[in-house]
């Protein structure tokens, strides 16, 4: 049983990957280590690329009974005022899924 929950975490990471493209760098299959590059559709374009922040993600081996930690690598255009306001709004989303 825990080899089949640990191979569906691993397809979890695998299928973040594939989503996120270069956007996302896995430090770990499991227990999953990983941050992704978020931005706005306008990041495209450098001259509007206002906001951006790249989003750790690191689970212990508990994942996924228990949520993630999600934190804040670096951010760009977003204040810690907002950066907490984020990082909150996706833990409390997190454990209503667990």
């Amino acid at each position: 049983m825990a080899a089949e929950a640990e191979e569906e975490v691993r397809l979890e990471v695998e299928a973040v990957a594939a989503v996120y493209g270069e956007d996302c760098r896995v430090y770990c299959d499991f227990p999953p280590h990983l941050v992704v590059h978020v931005r706005p559709n306008t990041a495209d374009d450098s001259s509007q690329q206002f906001v951006e922040l790249f989003l750790g993600i690191k689970a212990s081996s508990q994942y996924p009974k228990e949520p993630p930690h999600v934190y804040a690598v670096e951010s760009k255009g977003l204040d810690e005022n907002r950066q907490a306001y984020l990082i909150s709004s996706i833990q409390d989303k997190a454990k209503e899924l667990d």
